[in-house]
C-alpha cells in the first residue's frame, strides 16, 4: 500500500492583507505559513507539524485586527 502526504492549504484575504498556510514542497510533514501586506514582502515560516502550523495561522490571522 502506498503512504501519501496529506495535501492542506488555506487562504484568507481581506484588505490587501493575505495568510496562507500549504504543504511545504518536497516534504511531506513540513507546512508552511505566509503573511503578505500590499506593498511588502511576505514573511515565511517553517512548522514540522500541521498543529503549530494551524495555530500559527491563526494567529496572524487575528493579528490583523490590532
Amino acid at each position: 500500500m502506498a503512504v501519501r502526504p496529506l495535501v492542506f492549504g488555506a487562504r484568507f484575504k481581506q484588505s490587501g492583507r493575505t495568510v496562507r498556510v500549504q504543504a511545504k514542497a518536497g516534504s511531506s510533514q513540513r507546512y508552511v505559513v505566509e503573511v503578505e501586506r500590499s506593498g511588502g514582502r511576505p514573511r515565511r515560516r517553517e512548522h514540522g507539524s500541521l498543529i503549530g502550523a494551524l495555530s500559527d495561522f491563526a494567529s496572524a490571522w487575528r493579528a490583523r485586527l490590532h
